[in-house]
């Protein structure tokens, strides 16, 4: 009986598993990518706006100011005219009416080369809010009730008027940004690719000059004339823009 032998030729092949493969495809990748920002060519810009708006309130600041012999006769003259202010203001209903300021202090002369004493002076300071139209009969009201400094004079615009300035001056900026990289781009002979980040700043609000610190009018003088200026908000905007 014959014997019949069976060979069994065992072949073994390496396949890569897709775990192997997959660094080593991430690695290519992440080189392309890198090369690819390395070689990026990036221009940096910043463009302007600003416009003006009209302002309808005035914030004024005034007080009184007070001299006398002792710290307490000029803490009561300063309370009573400061009563009689504030009142008057309340009545006239202006906005957002506080106290500023409170400050009592000795009074030095200097005689001979020699500091002396003599007395103590008083001021306290209020400010407020008034449409602008109504500002001079109001100071004249204050100066009547026993106002003997005006401080200060501002001017500003509504919430709402000064948003929608910051809107346009954020649109001009914008466009001053892109008339920039044109006449770059245009001139160097450059093509723009993409706009690769855009930085807006916190809009900035310009007040009118405020007017000096003022003696306050002498009662029966004429009403002081009060001439509202413009307020300007300006905004700017940084691009980087790709070639």
């Amino acid at each position: 009986m014959r014997h019949l032998t069976t060979f069994v030729l065992s072949l073994t092949f390496w396949i890569p598993s897709i775990a192997a493969i997959a660094p080593a495809a991430k690695a290519q990748e992440a080189s392309a990518k890198y090369s690819e920002i390395k070689n990026e060519r990036v221009l940096t810009l910043t463009g302007r706006g600003e416009r003006s708006v009209k302002t309808t309130k005035a914030r004024i600041q005034l007080g009184v100011n007070v001299e006398g012999k002792t710290a307490i006769a000029v803490q009561e003259e300063v309370a009573r005219q400061s009563n009689s202010i504030v009142s008057r203001l309340q009545k006239l209903n202006v906005e957002k009416l506080q106290t500023t300021t409170v400050q009592l202090s000795p009074k030095y002369v200097y005689e001979n080369n020699r500091q002396r004493q003599e007395g103590f002076t008083g001021q306290t300071s209020v400010s407020f809010l008034v449409p602008i139209e109504q500002a001079g009969a109001v100071l004249d009201a204050a100066v009547a009730s026993g106002a003997n400094q005006v401080e200060q004079i501002s001017f500003i615009a509504s919430d709402t008027e000064l948003n929608a300035a910051k809107q346009l001056a954020i649109q001009d900026a914008i466009k001053d940004a892109q008339t920039q990289s044109s006449t770059v781009f245009s001139a160097l002979g450059f093509t723009l690719k993409t706009i690769k980040a855009i930085n807006i700043s916190d809009s900035a609000i310009a007040y009118p000059s405020p007017a000096p610190r003022m003696e306050a009018m002498a009662k029966g003088a004429s009403s002081m004339p009060i001439l509202a200026g413009e307020q300007k908000v300006e905004a700017s905007v940084t691009m980087q823009i790709t070639y």
